[in-house]
């Protein structure tokens, strides 16, 4: 009998042993998990202070300029998408050149009529190092340069797509990008239609409403689910580009001249030639004025150029 006392008294303290070990697990999982909840909440808050450090420092904080602006003209739409687009316009000059060789210079004077009479005269003496140095003086002969007009126009209405997989026919993904740009959970709309160019791998999809194309291009690419398969596609803006006003002009520049004459002074230091040349026609008396800038090339070609 006692016997049988000492075992249940011997099981009860196993159990009771058994739950203080679970009760102490517990509650070490407890304080764990807790150090690390608390430690989570810092390191969001931390991150969050940086998010916000790193938007202030992003922003923009110098006021926009005012420009003032005139009323050019009025006109009558011709469709309705020039109220739906974006568009601007800017005129492009090609860069107009001379390949200035070695032992000559370019001088640009202040007045026009300056350098036409540095050209009348022809044959210029300059003394460089106790050496009289004939140079003769000429109008620049300048490459053609070209001009033109570039129209841009970004639709409101459409969008660029990309990198679509070739996993399907034709018409079935063109049904399957209609479908898909339609889900307005992804921030899609009433699709008007879709363009798709099979072997470029590509599609320009038009929607029915403004609006649609902004809130899909905030995001570099969309998701197309195919057969369980998701597949993100690229998209991007649609631009229209037109060329006008082509043109080809012949440059002239009236208040440079063109030195020829100094190859036999390609020992001496640019800088210093540069510097005599600029003070003999400074002068007057030898039919110069006012100069704005001398370039020599004694020791190698080099390239000038000029603008509009």
């Amino acid at each position: 009998m006692a016997d049988k006392r000492h075992r249940e008294k011997r099981v009860f303290l196993d159990r009771s042993d058994e739950e203080v070990t679970k009760n102490e697990l517990r509650k070490r999982l407890t304080d764990r998990f807790t150090k690390e909840n608390i430690q989570l909440k810092e390191e969001i808050q931390r991150l969050e202070a940086e998010l916000q450090e790193a938007t202030r420092n992003s922003q923009i904080k110098e006021d926009i300029p005012e420009t003032k602006v005139k009323f050019t003209s009025l006109e009558n739409p011709e469709t309705d998408s020039q109220f739906l687009n974006i568009s601007c316009s800017f005129q492009v000059s090609s860069p107009i050149f001379y390949e200035l060789q070695k032992g000559q210079a370019l001088i640009t004077f202040e007045r026009e009529e300056v350098a036409q009479n540095v050209i009348r005269m022809g044959k210029h003496h300059i003394h460089i190092e106790d050496v009289d140095v004939e140079v003769v003086a000429k109008p620049v002969p300048l490459n053609s340069g070209v001009r033109f007009q570039v129209h841009e126009e970004v639709s409101k209405v459409k969008i660029n797509v990309s990198e679509i997989p070739d996993v399907l026919l034709e018409d079935q993904m063109r049904d399957k990008l209609e479908l898909s740009f339609s889900k307005s959970r992804n921030g899609g709309g009433e699709v008007l239609c879709v363009q798709y160019h099979r072997p470029s791998r590509s599609a320009v999809v038009t929607f029915m409403e403004a609006g649609v194309a902004d809130k899909i291009l905030k995001k570099k690419d969309y998701p197309l689910y195919i057969n369980e398969n998701c597949y993100n596609v690229i998209v991007s803006p649609y631009t229209e580009t037109h060329l006008k006003h082509f043109q080809m002009f012949s440059g002239i520049s009236e208040r440079t001249v063109l030195l020829t004459g100094m190859e036999d002074l390609q020992m001496m230091d640019e800088e210093i030639l540069q510097d005599l040349v600029n003070i003999h026609f400074q002068r007057e008396k030898n039919g110069g004025g006012e100069v704005e800038v001398v370039k020599c090339a004694l020791n190698q070609p080099c390239i000038a150029y000029f603008e509009e």
